[in-house]
């Protein structure tokens, strides 16, 4: 019941603080928040030293139980991205030159 309650909170406040700064450069920085085709809208802008023509690679989260053992979270390589614009401070444009990145997935310098 404890662990539910701290979860709401923890929700809770992260959803007060999803337009300050510090949400975005935190938990946000690297995230693909659009797809379409191979067209990729992404939180590496010029802030996170974005560059045209750099590659990133797409990592997803993965999720795994194990029984009695409790469970496993991990990350597995998806593909990667080429940056094509920087839109702003925070976002960039790409396309993908490998693999398949998708929504929610997360980007990390090569």
């Amino acid at each position: 019941m404890l662990r539910i309650v701290l979860i709401v909170l923890l929700t809770s406040l992260m959803g007060a603080c999803s337009s300050s700064p510090f949400y975005h450069k935190v938990f946000m920085r690297g995230q693909v928040v659009g797809v379409d085709g191979d067209q990729v809208v992404f939180c590496i802008g010029t802030e996170t030293g974005a560059s045209i023509g750099e590659e990133f690679v797409a990592h997803r989260y993965t999720y795994e139980e194990y029984g009695e053992n409790g469970e496993y979270y991990g990350t597995i390589e998806v593909g990667s991205v080429v940056v094509r614009e920087i839109v702003n401070v925070h976002f960039a444009k790409g396309v993908i030159s490998s693999g398949e990145v998708t929504k929610y997935d997360i980007l990390f310098s090569k």
